[in-house]
């Protein structure tokens, strides 16, 4: 498994990590606890677990005898981050126009909805970059030594 794989795979955990254990923080904050929706949503707390994804290129190190990158990594690298970009700017756009269609123009929007923005594009991005790397390598080691 080369580092670009390695990287996707951790990646991908941290993200499924993160969001799945605010998921549960804010099921058990609202129904156990009875929070109203508006406090348990401060589960969310935990989605900054995705943060841990830029660790990254700092834990897999590559080797020194091996060629660092070579065109189709290359290729496989601009390839994921142009779906992973593609995949994020409807979303950005959709939910950056959706405060004037409910609230009109003259509302008003939380500053933890801009929150919300953000982490939710950083969730999009290093999901779909991460699944589109693995499956342009197809998932799997292909004969490579680690």
């Amino acid at each position: 498994m080369n580092k670009a794989q390695k990287t996707a795979w951790f990646s991908l955990i941290m993200v499924t990590l993160g969001f799945g254990l605010s998921l549960i923080a804010v099921g058990v904050l609202y129904f156990c606890f009875g929070l109203p929706m508006r406090r348990a949503a401060g589960g969310f707390g935990f989605i900054g677990i995705m943060g841990l994804s830029a660790l990254a290129p700092l834990l897999f190190k590559k080797d020194k005898n091996k060629v660092k990158l070579d065109e189709r990594d290359l290729l496989i690298r601009n390839k994921a981050t142009m779906a992973a970009y593609c995949g994020f700017w409807p979303v950005f756009v959709i939910a950056a126009m959706a405060p004037f269609f409910i609230y009109g123009p003259d509302g008003t929007v939380s500053v933890k909805y801009l929150c919300g923005m953000v982490f939710g594009g950083m969730f999009i991005v290093i999901l779909v970059q991460s699944l589109v790397t693995l499956q342009e390598y197809d998932w799997k080691d292909k004969g490579e030594q680690s």
